[in-house]
């Protein structure tokens, strides 16, 4: 009763000025003794941390005496604002350091101008005007800017006196802030006493006497617990020594987020995040392995959620003012909560956080799939140069000596008598040659020449065997241009590269690194607009597409493929730059604990790799191109020889009918000339 009762009645005195007596500002003491009991009940084990205006400076002084026992930080308002937040770490006493926890004292006025209470005077600067509002600047800049990273902040800012729950929702910073109680005095008026417990307080002369003069109220703020909108609830009271209620100040608001709709920024990168968009310019999810996380986020943390393109059509790349575009821009900028699959750099980690990482997708890249080699050389292919040298040298040197082995007198068995060889040189020749191409012929009965031949007839077999094989098989299975697997080969090769314009984290790490491998691949980038067409391109042309490995091959797969899973590309073998995959949320984003504790589960319970094999292997994503959709050699068979195949047989025919054209027409001319 006393918490339904009180509560209305206090938060009225926020609202409605009281006819009620001036009562003088507590002394230094009874706030920094307040802060102190707060702190110590529900924020002891934090380091501490004290941002204190000149006006406070007494209470500033006043609070860090409690709390220089544990260690703590004391920064005047200015200074705080003009520090280094990436320094703050270094100047953790030894005995925090490391510490998860950290505990802001913030004491200063809700904005830069003191409000008189019985007046009511309208504020000097509009609402809003930001730059006046000190408390929601100094809390917004311990929640966004960089301070402490990887602590759970909590905020206890004392405002001074009366500020009502008005003012703080509709301060533009605070009504908007998490983690975060406000407190300020007010007069402990009578009327407030008669709705008290009577074990708390007794009604008596003598016990209203010894009242305090003044309570102070400590008010919540939550960004979304009010059905999804912000709400400012008084949560408990302090009266000197003792807070009346005791309730959880800092409870885990993101446990439910009651239907708040969260801002998601993407583009796609099958096959994580695919999506439609719709003519008003909505994107439409697809089924994919993000969607599917994203959905499970929203059912368990109770949360809704639209999703749009980054105005830019980018993924985001470090611009030269410091801040980012695309994608990592909307989340750096809080235009988004945050943003599906983004590849991690460290340069994004400075402005952005991370989700844990839940794949690991190296870049990679793709060239025209290898084309059999000209076949006008086919006839000579089967051997190497070194092996046609020492045959040819073996076909001009085995004539003569088959001549000189039948050069000795030969003995007639029938009649005994002896005779010379009938055979020539020229014959000799071609009898040696003919062997290579197995024909038949009756050899001389001469031992040595017997020698010879039987030595001379099984090199023939043997090299023809050899190169008849040897040539069906080049027929068959032609010679394959080579293929490009490195990018020490890429940037050796007569290929131009590049990548998809979006201004992704392929961008960055090229541009930034300092190896003079990648320098040249950066040097000679050529941007594609799309995704298809960079392939098309490089299945088309001299063109190495470069880009992410999984996000290549899930396209390959449904568009480049035909259905006896032929590709019409290669991907090459190669990897560089690593690189993970996870959400972008914003700075300081207070629930991203909660997104990693889910994506572990996921992990841990082999959902994501189940999704991704679903998803690539799910015959209704297919939609091949009609080019090239022919049966691969491998799967096709037997198949005619064409003239491709051929061509060498004919040019080698085609040269003998000129050659022995010209000979005809040297042999007429001389047969003509001796004539007359």
């Amino acid at each position: 009763m006393k918490e339904c009762l009180l509560g209305p009645l206090l938060v009225s005195l926020g609202v409605v000025a009281l006819e009620s007596r001036e009562t003088e500002a507590p002394p230094p003491t009874e706030t920094a003794d307040m802060l102190h009991t707060v702190v110590q009940q529900h924020l002891q084990h934090c380091l501490k941390v004290v941002i204190y205006d000149e006006p406070f400076g007494n209470v500033a002084r006043e609070a860090s005496k409690y709390f220089a026992e544990f260690g703590v930080l004391v920064w005047r308002r200015e200074d705080f604002h003009a520090a280094d937040p990436s320094r703050a770490s270094s100047a953790l006493p030894p005995s925090v350091s490391g510490s998860l926890c950290v505990a802001a004292v913030v004491l200063a006025s809700l904005q830069s101008y003191t409000l008189s209470f019985h007046s009511r005077a309208p504020s000097p600067y509009p609402l809003t005007d930001l730059s006046h509002q000190v408390t929601g600047q100094v809390v917004r800049a311990l929640q966004r800017e960089g301070w402490f990273p990887g602590a759970q902040k909590y905020v206890l800012a004392y405002t001074g006196s009366r500020t009502s729950m008005a003012d703080i929702r509709n301060d533009r910073i605070l009504g908007h802030t998490y983690n975060t109680i406000l407190t300020s005095w007010w007069e402990f008026e009578e009327s407030v006493i008669r709705h008290l417990d009577q074990e708390e307080l007794s009604s008596d002369a003598a016990s209203l006497a010894a009242l305090p003069r003044r309570v102070y109220h400590l008010a919540a703020t939550c960004p979304h617990c009010d059905s999804g909108r912000p709400v400012v609830r008084l949560v408990d009271v302090w009266i000197p020594s003792k807070l009346l209620w005791s309730r959880e100040l800092y409870p885990d608001v993101f446990q439910n987020f009651e239907g708040y709709e969260m801002k998601v920024v993407t583009l796609e990168y099958a096959p994580f995040s695919c999506y439609n968009k719709a003519e008003d310019g909505r994107v439409l999810l697809k089924d994919c392995v993000d969607t599917r996380m994203l959905r499970g986020m929203a059912e368990t943390f109770n949360f809704t959620y639209t999703v749009r393109e980054p105005h830019d059509g980018q993924w985001g790349y470090l611009l030269k003012n410091g801040s980012y575009s695309g994608v990592i821009g909307a989340v750096q900028r809080y235009d988004a909560d945050f943003s599906l699959n983004v590849a991690f750099t460290g340069d994004r980690e400075k402005v952005i956080d991370y989700t844990v990482g839940y794949y690991n997708d190296p870049l990679t890249f793709c060239t025209t799939k290898p084309r059999p080699l000209n076949q006008a050389l086919a006839l000579i292919k089967p051997f190497q140069w070194r092996v046609w040298v020492a045959f040819i040298a073996m076909l001009v040197v085995a004539g003569p000596v088959y001549f000189l082995t039948n050069s000795t007198l030969q003995t007639d068995h029938d009649n005994g008598k002896k005779s010379k060889p009938h055979l020539s040189l020229t014959k000799c020749f071609l009898l040696t040659y003919g062997a290579c191409l197995n024909q038949g012929y009756r050899w001389s009965s001469l031992s040595s020449a017997r020698v010879f031949i039987g030595a001379w007839v099984l090199y023939s077999v043997v090299v023809t065997t050899m190169y008849v094989a040897m040539l069906t098989a080049s027929l068959t299975l032609p010679t394959l241009s080579p293929t490009l697997n490195t990018l020490e080969e890429l940037i050796q090769s007569d290929f131009s590269w590049g990548i998809q314009d979006l201004g992704a984290a392929d961008y960055q790490l090229l541009k930034n690194s300092k190896v003079p491998l990648y320098q040249k691949v950066f040097q000679g980038l050529e941007m594609c607009p799309t995704l298809n067409e960079c392939l098309q391109r490089a299945r088309d042309t001299k063109y190495a597409f470069i880009t992410w490995r999984l996000y290549m091959e899930d396209r390959i797969a449904i568009r480049f493929t035909s259905a006896t899973g032929d590709r019409q590309l290669h991907v090459a073998t190669g990897d560089f730059f690593p690189s993970e995959i996870g959400w972008a949320t914003n700075p300081g984003c207070p629930y991203r604990q909660h997104f990693n504790r889910y994506i572990r589960r996921l992990l841990e319970s082999g959902l994501i790799t189940k999704w991704l094999d679903q998803i690539i292997n799910d015959p209704s994503r297919r939609l091949s191109d009609d080019k090239d959709q022919g049966m691969s050699p491998a799967a096709a068979g037997p198949r005619a020889l064409g003239l491709v195949h051929l061509q060498g047989v004919f040019l080698l025919l085609c040269l003998g009918f000129v050659i022995s054209s010209g000979v005809l027409f040297v042999e007429v001319a001389l047969t003509k000339s001796n004539g007359k």
